[in-house]
């Protein structure tokens, strides 16, 4: 029992000074947006800049051109749906299914772009959407 007692303690100590950090940082990151704030205010700025939407970072998951060149390739074999193309990538890349609805995202972002641009249409047929090639 007294080596879980001082399993635990020292685990504890670690949490402890792990969460001193964050909050370090975390108090780091709050002035930060506070001069940010007032830079807004004498720059102009409107509005609450705490409407302002927090952003993530964005997680590059394709090297330019490479989802745009995937489906164009996944289409000039039969025409298929956004979830089968999705299906495909994520297959080729050995990624986890937990990736499934970024990437889906991403390929109806992209067929939307491949539309707008003249590249691929798309047809509504009896098993649902699906997306071609323009002749």
């Amino acid at each position: 029992m007294e080596h879980t007692i001082f399993g635990l303690i020292k685990k504890r100590g670690e949490i402890a000074g792990q969460h001193k950090l964050a909050m370090k940082a975390a108090d780091t990151l709050k002035a930060d947006l506070d001069a940010i704030d007032r830079a807004l205010v004498l720059c102009g700025y409107e509005d609450d800049p705490k409407g302002i939407a927090p952003r993530g970072k964005y997680k590059q998951l394709f090297g330019r051109n490479e989802l745009k060149l995937t489906i164009i390739n996944a289409l000039r074999v039969a025409p298929v749906d956004d979830e089968t193309i999705a299906a495909q990538i994520i297959a080729a890349k050995g990624w986890d299914a937990d990736t499934h609805a970024d990437v889906l995202k991403r390929v109806r972002d992209a067929l939307q772009r491949a539309q707008k641009d003249g590249h691929v249409v798309q047809d509504f047929g009896p098993d649902g959407c699906f997306w071609r090639l323009s002749v």
